[in-house]
């Protein structure tokens, strides 16, 4: 019975999504790991209400893949090695900036629940 129990509340708690959830359902997608959550490119203006200002840089991209086997944090699927990530001037914790070629692009966090 106590298992019957806990099984019914694990899966009532939502689950933020997986590199191996999103690239199963889009192989061609941008997105990013840090800190255990995917980041997917929201530059496009339509998607952009606010001006982020970057901070403090957070690290590089370690690799880019495509496979979503042991996709680790700052493995990437579309962003080179040594790209850099920063925070936001208002350490929003669900949006960072990489820099690319002297261009800023916005990267959120997708988040369940």
């Amino acid at each position: 019975m106590f298992l019957l129990v806990l099984a019914g509340c694990s899966s009532a708690i939502p689950d933020n999504p997986t590199a191996k959830s999103i690239l199963k359902e889009n192989p061609q997608v941008d997105i990013l790991q840090y800190n255990q959550l995917i980041y997917t490119n929201v530059t496009e203006p339509e998607f952009i209400q606010d001006n982020f200002i970057k901070s403090d840089k957070l690290g590089e991209i370690k690799k880019t893949t495509t496979s979503s086997l042991f996709f680790k944090d700052f493995y990437a699927t579309k962003l080179p090695i040594g790209t850099e990530i920063f925070a936001t001037d208002d350490q929003n914790t669900y949006t960072l900036i990489i820099e690319l070629d002297g261009e800023q692009k916005i990267y959120k966090a997708l988040i369940e629940g």
